[in-house]
């Protein structure tokens, strides 16, 4: 479990925190003095005395509570009236460092809309994912959120492996128990009209319901012919297990007819 150490003299600070820690199951430890920290791991120490902040900055990872940032990097702020929200965003900055640098408290939006055109780019996709949906922390739970997140990247990653540039979910398991995985994308991007292709991404919240579009340029595929990874003949591969993961952490998923364009649908309940 994940545990956030608290050292606050303001115990309204700490009743924030620990509603906060409850809805995303994480456990606060409650601590006086920075002595009573023990060994093990733990997302951050937030404390509301600066000169502790100071003390341990350099040691451990500490978020200060202080109405007025100074410019010291090596620690995290929340203002003095920070919310369960706030709590939310710094998780996201330390987990996966994301900012909503134009977010004030006093706003927040009804209908969001995005739309991104993405290249066939491996490496940046857990990054691109985060910043694409970088707004939802103000939605949904911290918890919740990691779990789209992994599920829109699991098909983003379906649509430019296996769409794009043509990777056969056997072709896969072949190339990656030989150590040839790698190697097996970079001669398909040598071919200039797969290396063109684009996949189209598009993300919607209205009405407490999420609505992400992903669509490439490959092919398709037979949708009614994924092979179910909790079968025993497919429990060693990889194919179909990104789109298992994904239908725990979403209402629905719908698929075109081509099966190069899918819909996650997230409705919060």
């Amino acid at each position: 479990m994940k545990r956030i150490v608290v050292c606050l003299n303001n115990k309204e600070y700490v009743m924030i925190i620990d509603e906060f820690c409850q809805e995303e199951k994480i456990q606060m430890v409650e601590i006086s003095s920075i002595v009573e920290l023990d060994s093990e791991p733990y997302v951050v120490i937030i404390t509301d005395q600066e000169q502790v902040a100071n003390e341990i900055k350099d040691k451990y990872k500490v978020c200060l509570i202080l109405d007025t940032k100074s410019e010291n990097r090596n620690m995290y702020y929340l203002k003095e009236d920070f919310t369960k929200l706030h709590l939310r965003m710094l998780l996201d900055v330390i987990y996966h460092g994301v900012l909503l640098s134009n977010y004030h408290s006093s706003l927040k939006p009804s209908v969001l809309h995005k739309e991104y055109i993405i290249e066939n780019n491996f490496s940046q996709i857990d990054k691109l994912v985060c910043a694409i949906t970088a707004e939802l922390v103000m939605f949904f739970k911290f918890s919740e959120l990691d779990k789209l997140r992994v599920g829109i990247s699991e098909i983003l990653t379906n649509a430019i492996e296996h769409g794009n540039l043509g990777i056969t979910g056997d072709e896969k398991f072949k190339a990656t128990e030989e150590g040839s995985y790698y190697a097996l994308v970079e001669e398909r991007l040598k071919d200039p009209v797969i290396a063109s292709r684009k996949t189209t991404l598009q993300l919607t919240y209205k009405d407490d319901t999420l609505t992400c579009v992903i669509e490439d340029e490959g092919n398709g595929f037979d949708t009614t012919k994924l092979p179910d990874p909790t079968d025993t003949e497919h429990l060693l591969k990889l194919h179909g297990r990104g789109i298992f993961i994904t239908r725990i952490y979403f209402t629905d998923i719908i698929y075109n007819d081509k099966g190069n364009k899918v819909t996650l649908i997230k409705k919060i309940s």
